[in-house]
């Protein structure tokens, strides 16, 4: 199995959709199911929806991927994982910094997934709620050109205030839009595991014109387009270890239960739902399904194959589908000791 990285340099805003009453809210991170769905109707556009299906849509897929997580110049964050701790000298401030955490860099990932300490020294980014070791930090202030990084914003999820007009009386309407912006240098990265070698060009193919199509909501005002670059780079973690961090979320099928969530488990729920689009867009909603969230430490290998697809086709409805419609729940391990 080969392994690349995957940075998605942004050409403008991205909308990533969360449960709410309208389009106020968005995400961080572009979750593991948005991003293979949306791969899905590029590589369908490009090669046909049955070459699609062979590749992304079996119970051992062709590849694997993340969910697409921060960068900032040469520092990748990823999520906080959920891991024991080992005693160390910290005391009580670390724990209580921790709880505003909600990622840490690619130096510290790698320090707790191999003996579950943080390191005696740590910076911190946009207000606390990032990690990175002092290295990194002075490395990302060189690239940014700052001389300091204590208020410097990297990303930002923000609210920007639209109008509309009714079609009858004329009359306008404000109401507000989220969405994420990022500093120039910045954007959005993913891993991703080939099961299949053979994968790889199509791969790349269908991730360049996503670039030009666009990623999440909102595209045909511009949000969402990037420019890909890819990197032989691996996902951290030891890829024989016994246990593992997922790096994307996770669909718990029946029979691993007892395999995942051994008694080292440690885990959050994540519930995803959304419209069904694809070729051509419905006016119908997926299921509701829940999912292990990104950074939960499970118990199977770090070599398996975790997780699988959803089937989220809705029922009740005025004329059946045309397909099945299925939700993205494998697993990307990032090997942890215990």
């Amino acid at each position: 199995m080969s392994e690349e990285t995957v940075y998605l340099h942004p050409r403008g805003a991205f909308h990533l959709g969360e449960r709410g009453i309208g389009l106020e809210e968005t995400a961080e991170v572009v979750h593991a199911d948005t991003l293979h769905a949306a791969l899905c109707v590029a590589w369908a556009h490009l090669f046909g929806g049955e070459a699609m299906a062979r590749a992304l849509l079996r119970d051992r897929p062709a590849l694997l991927v993340s969910s697409a997580f921060p960068f900032a110049g040469p520092v990748r964050f990823y999520p906080r994982p959920l891991l024991p701790l080992a005693r160390q000298g910290h005391g009580a401030d670390l724990f209580r910094r921790l709880k505003e955490v909600r990622f840490v860099s690619g130096g510290v990932l790698a320090r707790l997934l191999a003996d579950r300490a943080y390191p005696e020294r740590l910076e911190s980014l946009h207000g606390g709620t990032a990690l990175l070791l002092p290295d990194e930090a002075e490395a990302l202030r060189e690239h940014a050109g700052l001389r300091t990084l204590e208020d410097a914003l990297f990303w930002r999820v923000a609210r920007v205030p639209r109008v509309t007009l009714d079609a009858l009386t004329g009359r306008s309407h404000i109401w507000h839009f989220g969405r994420v912006t990022f500093r120039r240098g910045a954007g959005f990265f993913f891993h991703v595991r080939y099961l299949d070698a053979s994968a790889a060009a199509n791969f790349r193919a269908a991730v360049r014109l996503l670039g030009d199509t666009g990623l999440g909501g909102d595209r045909s005002t511009g949000h969402g387009h990037f420019e890909p670059a890819f990197e032989p780079l691996p996902a951290p973690g030891e890829r024989g270890a016994a246990a593992f961090v997922t790096l994307a979320p996770v669909y718990l099928r029946r029979d691993q239960l007892g395999a995942l969530l051994g008694p080292e488990a440690r885990y959050l729920w994540l519930e995803r739902g959304g419209w069904i689009g694809g070729l051509t867009p419905t006016p119908y909603r997926r299921r509701t399904v829940r999912l292990l969230a990104e950074g939960a430490l499970l118990t199977g290998r770090a070599d398996g194959v975790w997780g699988g697809l959803a089937d989220v086709t809705p029922t009740e409805l005025p004329r059946p589908l045309p397909h099945r419609v299925y939700r993205y729940g494998f697993a990307f391990p990032a090997g942890v000791s215990l």
